[in-house]
């Protein structure tokens, strides 16, 4: 593996890092919690003018089709400055199963307006007191007539209320799992904002006797199950990436705060008990990176990722966590206000923790591979 980023590497990484400082602070980021719409549309248009909603869409579709490791990169930097935005949702989840499993009609009709910032696609899977799992999928469509009728409810929706169409995870009769393209703006579905501790864009959705034309199904009426974890480990790495991003950051302000702070007359990094913080925190982040690397490079080379994607997320929202806590204790009493900085960081390692697939269900993921 090149532990080498390449010239156009360090470009794009410059390129995100410089827009994010300027479109995507802290302090706009102290603007957009828990209000819609949820992101700064400076920064959106911005992605959408470097061409960066379009990462992960083949170019034939108007896309850049970067691999999972450039994605790597961008997701860094996100993470870095606690970025909001639905570019995961809807131009990397979304689209990524819109390229897997859409028809070349689907693709010529979404993928480019995903690219142009004309569509904001989401996806919705989770349900109340369900589980990450296949089993937690319990919505059914039914068959009336000439069309399909879709009832009950989804939580935790990302970005719902600014969407134009959603993809919803279904259980068929047979047990197969189906996804279906439904307008945002359908008779019969309605929304709720859902608060959560770092106030992302989340609504719970609940569709009644919403009516889906058959070119609207997503998978050919096949058991997309499979393409659907293979989506989502790619996703895992990312969020990974961000997660150690976002560890990188919540350090450098430990080790900036260690240097400022006095106490006995000398700055507070001189005292062991928290030069060793440090280093421990510096080993693990620096570890999380590596082992997201790893991850998406093992994608580039046909190599099996699942394990991997599941390391990665584990390892980088753990160490997220961690780190962010220990950037609090260092600050003291300081860390836990809103005025700090610490706080968002450590909001946003729980809450990644707690995204796509959580930290229990890799476990057992991981556990039964290794088990057999």
């Amino acid at each position: 593996m090149d532990l080498e980023f390449n010239q156009d590497q360090e470009i794009l990484r410059n390129s995100v890092s410089g827009m994010c400082s300027q479109f995507a602070d802290l302090k706009s980021l102290r603007e957009i919690e828990g209000k819609e719409p949820g992101y700064s549309t400076e920064f959106w248009n911005q992605l959408i003018n470097l061409g960066i909603t379009g990462t992960c869409i083949p170019e034939k579709y108007t896309g850049l089709d970067m691999d999972l490791l450039d994605t790597c990169i961008i997701y860094e930097e996100f993470g870095k400055n606690l970025v909001f935005s639905p570019h995961f949702i809807s131009c990397f989840l979304g689209a990524s199963l819109i390229a897997k499993l859409g028809t070349e009609k689907q693709k010529k009709t979404f993928l480019p307006s995903l690219v142009n910032g004309k569509i904001i696609l989401t996806v919705a899977w989770l349900e109340e007191g369900s589980s990450f799992h296949k089993k937690g999928i319990n919505i059914s469509p039914k068959q009336k007539k000439e069309q399909i009728v879709l009832n009950g409810k989804k939580q935790m929706v990302p970005y719902f209320s600014v969407s134009q169409y959603v993809i919803v995870l279904c259980k068929e009769k047979n047990g197969f799992i189906s996804s279906y393209l439904v307008n945002s703006n359908e008779k019969g579905i309605s929304s709720r904002y859902q608060p959560n501790h770092v106030g992302e864009n989340l609504h719970e959705v609940n569709f009644k006797d919403v009516s889906i034309k058959e070119e609207m199904i997503l998978g050919n009426g096949k058991d997309i199950w499979p393409q659907w974890k293979d989506v989502v480990d790619d996703a895992l790495v990312l969020i990974g990436a961000q997660a150690s991003g976002g560890a990188e950051k919540a350090l450098s302000l430990a080790v900036q705060y260690s240097k400022e702070r006095e106490a006995f007359g000398q700055p507070i990094g001189g005292f062991q008990s928290i030069a060793h913080y440090l280093a421990d925190a510096l080993v693990e982040v620096e570890a999380s990176k590596l082992l997201c690397y790893e991850a998406a490079w093992a994608k580039q080379n046909g190599k099996e990722l699942r394990r991997l994607a599941s390391m990665a997320k584990i390892q980088s929202c753990e160490t997220f966590r961690a780190v962010a806590s220990v950037t609090i204790q260092i600050y003291g009493g300081l860390g836990f206000t809103l005025e700090a900085d610490p706080q968002l960081f450590f909001r946003r390692a729980k809450h990644l923790q707690n995204s796509l697939w959580d930290y229990s269900y890799l476990r057992n993921q991981l556990s039964e591979e290794i088990l057999g």
